[in-house]
């Protein structure tokens, strides 16, 4: 359930109880993109849910923070919430749409943080280079795009590529953010994403 459709609770108890016949599929990554939107207490209630699903069926998760205002205080919430679950582990779960103001807090928490790129809202490709600048040492970092309802930009991970070479970075680097960082979260999925 994404965090937009979490103010409607009875609708969205209804779709988490078929949740599980799809987690049995062979191409299953984990359970996502759940999380916060406005930070609400029907979103804190289902997000708890999902989060108690992906661990009931041993799945990676997938966490949305909030947008532009509610980001910071998102974040912190969803850390606090991932933090009362002791069997939870980090290794296992990816925050995304970080931004400057949230990305030291996921990578100090030890969870996995993701740079999603857009072209008008969230991160440019200039601001997610400035981001690894800062933070490209941290082994749970990675960068993708994404095409949903808002304005996308399917050329946003190769836009940053450049940006990424234009300031110095090696290939070595950039294939570990871009390729090697999302294939080693997602491998531990049980999936062969892609041969060795």
């Amino acid at each position: 359930i994404n965090p937009k459709e979490a103010e409607d609770p009875g609708f969205a108890r209804e779709v988490i109880r078929i949740i599980p016949e799809f987690l049995k599929k062979k191409n299953v990554l984990g359970v996502g993109e759940i999380g916060l939107n406005k930070n609400s207490k029907n979103e804190v209630a289902i997000f708890e849910e999902q989060v108690q699903l992906a661990l009931d069926h041993n799945q990676l998760i997938l966490i949305h923070t909030p947008h532009l205002e509610d980001k910071l205080k998102g974040t912190k919430l969803i850390i606090d919430i991932l933090q009362q679950h002791a069997d939870i582990d980090p290794n296992r779960v990816l925050i995304d749409h970080v931004e400057e103001h949230t990305v030291k807090q996921v990578i100090d928490a030890g969870y996995w943080a993701g740079i999603t790129l857009y072209p008008e809202s969230k991160c440019t490709p200039p601001r997610a280079v400035d981001m690894l600048e800062l933070y490209g040492s941290a082994d749970r970092l990675w960068m993708n795009s994404a095409c949903d309802w808002g304005v996308s930009d399917p050329m946003a991970l190769p836009k940053a590529v450049l940006e990424l070479r234009k300031r110095g970075f090696d290939d070595d680097s950039i294939d570990r953010f871009v390729y090697r960082n999302p294939l080693k979260f997602l491998r531990q999925s049980g999936l062969e994403i892609v041969p060795d």
